[in-house]
């Protein structure tokens, strides 16, 4: 079994001469694969297509601090009950009084491998377990913090994708007292000072691609491409918190904290998830900087076993950025958060009865976090049924952006697991590690070429490819010319003047080159790995601008185009989850209501369907239940009318038709007539059901 601290205190000399023998067998330690100006050099540049792993999970343990093993795991005597070779302190002139020994084992940087170095107890006395634990990528006690934010933030184009209106998300875990809020206050110091170096370099690449396709052109845009907006929240148990909200007036509690109003935590009418908080506009680096002490400043902390001031609650910094070249893209987000130390039983039973349930209530949020995480990270690996539940919890509910499985955002989540340097935290250490390496997944493997779909992008070769995006343009470019020749007619009328009809058949041109932005051996699968404003700016130089195609319109036309192509790849990525919820949903209601009258009856009628082989079937079958409903609701009252005088004229006739089949033929004579005359107006036609 696993020994207590103070047990693994006591038999220190044994465990350390037990580790010293199991490293003079152990190789040596791999560094990292990518040396460090390779990673630098990626700042400011767009990401091209999207690369790497969804869920990123790096391991990191910090150097001990001066006297902190005497200070913590320090016992004034021995358990006399229990043998060991204990040397009181003071025992032996000159030797410290508590020797600081290793938990953890930094194995390999790149991929990552810790190590944890686990005492237990037998009979015989003191044993040492050594566990290995996998991850991308691994920090040992003495890699800096600007080593941490390169191999994680630069290396995986976190600042890049929030600047595609990606969503890209750092969060610090770990046990209290493990470096947590150190590491994320200098990601954030580091984000905040080049977040506004990167935009401005990713900014002039756009203007520059809209000037050459300007070709002369006079362009109505702004210096600053891209705008900043900032929230900070704290979630303290169940209650959150403004960290921005101004503290004027306001009660403070018996630790001089301001008391702020508490923040409701739901989702609006369109699925987002976005309090009602202050939102701070930045323009600057220094002034995201301060805006980020300044909230920092109010983060709730108290004094524990393990930490003398140990954050109590989750801090969450949201910067989001918006494209002012792209109105109509969505906006990036950068999320950053550091989450409350998790705490074993051992850490928290001193705590009186407020801080035992914040502990509590941590953990527990914290575990809803690990289904998340876990979930995402398998959901990137496979197109099955995959259950995010990110509504479980407050926390969870603030991350939806790159938990939400129907979000069109590209986003990317890197967690940085912080384990104790000690020995005698290593059985803590283990839970940290055991719950951060199950997020660490490999890439797909390559798969040859799926059958062709017409409806899933990622089968298409690149003459499929070019045929559609062929078709979407042309689709954009008529939509222009109906809308011009409506305004036309509309000036026209005003004039008591009548244009000739318009001509669907006449040429359109097109807003962009599409062999240029199309060469070779490029197919759908591949536009689909391009992020929002990589794609945008490669329409704009194979853009043909000119008359009224100005560069807006070819921003507008190619946002509009990978949206559409984005929301295919999504549905079909989505459409086995989307199966197996719909069969849920079905059984679920016939266990519940029996049948549903929609599955035996015509829709919008009480009218049974007709079964296979049966007279009517083929004519029945030529209209959907979307069409057919879509006539009852429009035709009600000359439908009734016309069943029922179908069935009084069958009843007098004697014609021995028994009546579902009169009210059939009535049906089908009536949605003959109903699309016949839909088609004459607006010249569509009814769809054959599949």
């Amino acid at each position: 079994m696993s020994s207590s601290a103070t047990l693994t205190t006591a038999h220190l000399p044994r465990l350390q001469a037990e580790l010293a023998k199991w490293r003079e067998g152990q190789p040596r330690t791999l560094t990292f694969a990518t040396p460090s100006e390779d990673i630098t050099s990626r700042l400011g540049t767009k990401t091209g297509e999207r690369r790497g792993k969804d869920v990123i999970v790096a391991f990191r343990t910090r150097p001990p601090l001066d006297h902190e093993a005497e200070q913590k795991f320090g016992v004034s005597h021995p358990d006399p009950e229990v043998a060991t070779d204990y040397t009181a302190p003071g025992d032996v002139e000159g030797q410290p009084k508590f020797e600081f020994c290793s938990g953890i084992e930094a194995a390999s940087a790149e991929p990552g491998v810790f190590v944890a170095h686990v005492p237990g107890m037998k009979r015989s006395g003191p044993t040492l377990t050594h566990k290995k634990f996998d991850s991308d990528v691994a920090f040992g006690p003495d890699i800096s913090n600007d080593e941490v934010y390169q191999r994680t933030v630069i290396a995986n184009d976190i600042i890049p994708l929030a600047l595609a209106s990606g969503t890209a998300c750092v969060l610090a875990y770990g046990q209290t007292g493990t470096g947590k809020t150190h590491t994320m206050e200098a990601l954030e110091y580091r984000i905040a000072r080049d977040l506004f170096v990167a935009a401005k370099k990713v900014g002039e690449e756009l203007l520059e691609a809209e000037r050459k396709a300007a070709s002369g052109l006079p362009l109505d845009c702004e210096t600053d491409v891209f705008g900043f907006s900032v929230t900070f929240l704290e979630l303290l148990g169940k209650r959150v918190v403004d960290l921005l909200e101004p503290v004027d007036d306001l009660p403070v509690d018996d630790q001089g904290i301001p008391v702020r109003r508490e923040i409701t935590i739901t989702e609006d009418a369109n699925g987002d998830v976005r309090p009602r908080v202050n939102s701070r506009n930045t323009e600057t680096a220094e002034q995201l900087h301060e805006l980020i002490i300044s909230a920092l400043s109010y983060r709730r902390v108290s004094a524990t076993a393990r930490n003398i001031a140990s954050s109590r609650s989750h801090a969450m910094l949201n910067i989001r950025i918006k494209n002012k070249l792209m109105p109509f893209a969505q906006e990036g987000q950068l999320i950053l958060v550091d989450l409350a130390g998790s705490e074993r039983y051992e850490d928290f039973k001193a705590h009186d009865k407020k801080r035992m349930l914040e502990s509590r209530e941590n953990n527990n949020s914290l575990m809803h976090l690990k289904e998340c995480v876990r979930a995402k990270a398998k959901m990137a690996q496979e197109d099955g049924f995959v259950h995010i539940p990110w509504r479980a919890n407050k926390l969870t509910m603030l991350l939806k952006p790159i938990f939400d499985v129907e979000s069109r955002q590209p986003s990317k989540t890197i967690i940085i697991a912080h384990v104790s340097p000690h020995i005698q935290d290593s059985a803590h250490s283990v839970n940290i590690l055991s719950y951060a390496s199950p997020f660490k997944t490999s890439l797909p493997k390559p798969q040859g070429p799926a059958p062709y779909n017409p409806a899933d992008p990622r089968t298409w070769n690149h003459d499929q490819t070019v045929e559609w995006l062929t078709k979407q343009f042309t689709k954009a470019a008529r939509a222009r010319q109906v809308q011009a020749y409506k305004l036309k007619e509309r000036e026209a009328a005003k004039k008591s003047k009548k244009l000739p009809p318009f001509d669907a058949s006449s040429p359109v041109t097109l807003a962009v080159d599409v062999g240029k932005l199309c060469p070779e051996g490029m197919t759908a699968r591949n536009f689909g790995a391009i992020y929002f404003i990589d794609f945008v700016q490669r329409c704009l130089e194979a853009g043909k601008v000119g008359g009224d195609i100005t560069p807006t319109v070819v921003k507008s036309i190619s946002g509009d185009v990978i949206g559409e192509l984005t929301h295919m790849i999504l549905v079909a990525k989505t459409k086995l989850r989307r199966d197996i919820m719909k069969s849920r949903n079905t059984i679920a209601a016939k266990d519940t209501y029996g049948d549903s009258p929609w599955s035996v009856n015509i829709p919008g009628t009480d009218i049974r369907k007709p079964e296979p082989g049966t007279p009517g079937y083929e004519m029945f079958i030529r209209y959907t239940p979307a069409q057919y409903l879509v006539a009852a609701q429009r035709r009600k009252a000359l439908w009734d009318e016309r069943i029922t005088e179908a069935v009084m004229k069958n009843d007098a006739s004697q014609a021995g038709k028994d009546k579902d089949s009169v009210k059939l033929e009535t049906v089908l004579q009536l949605m003959c007539e109903f699309y016949l005359d839909d088609a004459n107006s607006t010249t569509a036609t009814p769809a054959a059901s599949e």
